[in-house]
């Protein structure tokens, strides 16, 4: 991190290039000492392969799509003031940790600490020289941790180092919103996510900074392309799992069962044996009368508010010659002149009673 950028460029090959051979490897360099494992995590395979090879072959990588700034606005090199310390009596003199350098990272995941800023930006660092002993070191602050912020720092970590790739078919990030409540109130086959109750818990989860910048633009494309992978910034990826309490391995994982917070809600009225108006507990359950039948018959269960009203009717068609209409029209008239459909429903009736 003294000489080169937030992600590395084609200059890489050509440092190598000078170093004895086999004292370091291209690839070694790029899976362990800089971001581009954590940058590329949710690419696709093909894509992936081609920005290592270009980096190979001592071209630019071509990833655009990398949030520079802190969730405060402001760029900037940092470090653990507990790893300057060690670093320093370990090897004589600290140096830049990569993780450190995860403009999200709040604090140091091995010490837990806050992380300092040594300010910089990130579109000049290749023209600097700032080797981490010639900032003067700074104690920690012994400001509060946000509830989040653990956690987060293990997820943002284990991008960075772990062997994770997006699942094939399934998506567990999209799976455990949903079951987390953060679905469309719309009941449908495919339950789709609400931007508008995300943007919420993620206003009150992380605060107005972190909100501002990735989620205050949030919309329906974006979430559609997160549930399918398509998302290359792993940003939302890594907050939105912490919000609903996931770890790496639980969103890289086997497939989540799916829970849908309506259908328990449901199940809960139900159990109780309280004969409720459809009006009254679509009203409970915060939704349209309508989505009460459409969410019983996507999960086939019997419809318990239809027993305080008349039951539903139902409607056969009949085909029926010019003669034979005639015929049914007259005998109703004789009848009473009662209205035709009546005329026939009491008809078939009493024969199959009298049957």
């Amino acid at each position: 991190m003294v000489h080169g950028r937030l992600i590395p460029g084609g200059d890489c090959a050509a440092i190598l290039s000078n170093l004895p051979p086999g004292v370091l490897s291209i690839d070694d360099v790029l899976a362990n000492y800089t971001l581009l494992p954590y940058y590329t995590r949710f690419f696709a395979a093909d894509k992936k392969q081609q920005v290592w090879e270009a980096l190979r072959a001592g071209r630019g990588s071509g990833i655009t799509s990398v949030r520079a700034q802190m969730p405060d606005g402001t760029e900037g090199l940092k470090y653990c003031p507990t790893c300057y310390l060690l670093d320093t009596e370990k090897y004589g003199e600290p140096f830049w940790h990569r993780v450190h350098q995860i403009p999200l990272l709040p604090i140091c995941p091995m010490h837990q600490v806050p992380l300092v800023v040594v300010p910089a930006k990130f579109t000049r660092l290749s023209e600097m020289f700032l080797p981490l002993v010639s900032v003067r070191h700074q104690k920690a602050e012994h400001r509060g941790k946000a509830p989040w912020m653990e956690s987060l720092t293990d997820m943002l970590t284990a991008l960075v180092c772990g062997e994770y790739a997006p699942t094939v078919g399934y998506n567990n990030l999209h799976t455990a919103l949903i079951n987390a409540g953060y679905g469309a109130d719309k009941i449908s086959k495919y339950q789709t996510l609400s931007v508008v109750k995300i943007q919420q818990a993620a206003r009150e989860y992380y605060g107005t900074q972190i909100y501002e910048q990735y989620f205050a633009s949030l919309s329906a494309a974006v979430l559609s392309r997160l549930i399918n992978w398509k998302l290359s910034s792993p940003e939302r990826y890594a907050l939105l799992a912490v919000m609903v309490g996931m770890d790496a391995e639980a969103l890289f994982g086997p497939r989540l069962d799916a829970a849908d917070p309506l259908l328990e809600q449901l199940l809960r009225y139900k159990e109780t044996g309280i004969v409720y108006g459809k009006n009254d507990l679509a009203a409970k359950m915060g939704i349209q009368p309508g989505q009460l039948d459409s969410l019983a018959q996507k999960y086939k269960v019997q419809p318990f508010w239809r027993q305080i009203r008349q039951e539903r009717n139902r409607c056969i068609r009949l085909l029926l010659t010019d003669n034979e209409y005639d015929l049914i029209a007259q005998a109703a008239k004789e009848n009473g002149n009662t209205q035709l459909a009546v005329f026939v429903r009491t008809i078939i009736l009493d024969v199959l009673k009298n049957n």
